[in-house]
């Protein structure tokens, strides 16, 4: 490890098993590289548990509390830790807890950064979050639209930055032989919890319109439904279609690659993300794509890509498009090859490495 920072906490505190808590090992991991890390969760917590499960190069420290909300337990516990390893970055991942992380902080000098990857809707703008968010150097969202979200949710306090900061992905990419679109069932792929705002409900609808206009297609659903009773009503719009034959419900896989390998159009009609790694991993494969035109999809087109949006939750513009790019798929598909060396370039390693220094000290 070079380090060329100083050497940076890491915190998440939270109970949960979804994408923050994986993104917060995953930045660890990632800035181990250019800097002394250490994690700080919760004892007992998911985020403990992929920490444990991978072969990692840097410390993990965990803390037991029971109150998110504020706890003397998680005050001491950061506290302690911010001296043992001589802490000069941290990174927040959370929002209740920063109340706690405030009062641990007081008299250090500390470069306080607070990562944000969802979209957020309760204002936080009384007093004391004004005081709280006081403390607050830097931040960091993973697009525009979760900045401007953060600068209308969260108080603008004196001398505060906000940066965005992109995910990279470095992984190698199969590219199928190019099949004859004509003789071959086409491959379409969703990515993504089965959740209420996912689009997995949207994507069986909208894949109605193949089959009323004689095309043989093959709609595979990738992703976990733990905890939700969502997929009670995704099982049922599949039930009552007329393409029950044409999907698949193919539940929680470790690698999702070999599903973008095979597909020909991502169909991703979310109600809204902060920076979807689906939709991203997807950009690095000859892959169609289409989604709805909220949050930050603009975005995607701003940087070249070449992907399809269609005005937000509007079900028959979105069987309209998806029918139309069926139709001139050979077409589509080499106007989307060059979104796989933009790809590479708006999601490398070195420009992400290399963000993350201009933010840390």
């Amino acid at each position: 490890m070079n380090a060329t920072r100083e050497c940076t906490a890491v915190m998440c505190f939270s109970s949960g098993t979804g994408g923050m808590e994986r993104s917060a090992v995953r930045l660890a991991r990632f800035l181990s590289s250019i800097t002394t890390v250490v994690l700080v969760c919760k004892k007992g917590s998911f985020v403990e548990k992929l920490y444990h499960e991978e072969n990692a190069n840097y410390a993990c420290e965990t803390i037991s509390f029971f109150s998110r909300t504020f706890s003397p337990f998680m005050l001491l516990g950061a506290r302690s830790v911010v001296n043992k390893h001589d802490v000069k970055n941290v990174i927040f991942f959370g929002a209740s807890e920063l109340k706690t992380l405030y009062f641990s902080f007081l008299a250090k000098k500390l470069n306080l950064i607070v990562w944000h990857g969802t979209t957020k809707s309760r204002p936080k703008r009384d007093f004391f979050h004004n005081l709280v968010y006081s403390r607050v150097n830097f931040h960091v969202a993973l697009s525009k639209h979760l900045i401007r979200n953060v600068k209308n949710i969260v108080p603008e306090t004196p001398g505060v930055k906000y940066r965005v900061i992109r995910p990279s992905f470095d992984f190698n990419v199969n590219i199928k032989d190019e099949a004859d679109v004509n003789n071959n069932a086409i491959s379409i792929v969703h990515v993504g919890r089965v959740a209420y705002g996912k689009g997995q409900v949207d994507a069986v609808l909208a894949c109605n319109a193949l089959k009323n206009s004689g095309v043989d297609f093959k709609l595979k659903l990738v992703g976990s439904a733990d905890n939700s009773n969502y997929i009670d009503k995704v099982e049922d719009t599949i039930r009552k279609s007329t393409i029950e034959e044409s999907v698949s419900l193919e539940g929680y896989v470790e690698s999702v690659n070999t599903y973008l390998e095979q597909a020909y159009i991502l169909l991703f009609p979310s109600s809204g993300e902060g920076m979807p790694n689906a939709f991203i991993e997807a950009l690095h494969y000859n892959i169609v794509c289409i989604a709805y035109d909220n949050t930050v999809f603009p975005e995607f087109l701003d940087m070249g890509f070449h992907v399809h949006l269609v005005k937000d939750s509007d079900i028959a513009k979105l069987s309209s498009k998806l029918v139309q790019v069926v139709s001139d798929l050979d077409n589509e598909k080499l106007k989307s090859k060059k979104n796989m060396e933009l790809a590479k370039s708006h999601f490398s390693v070195e420009r992400e490495l290399s963000e993350w220094r201009e933010v840390l000290v």
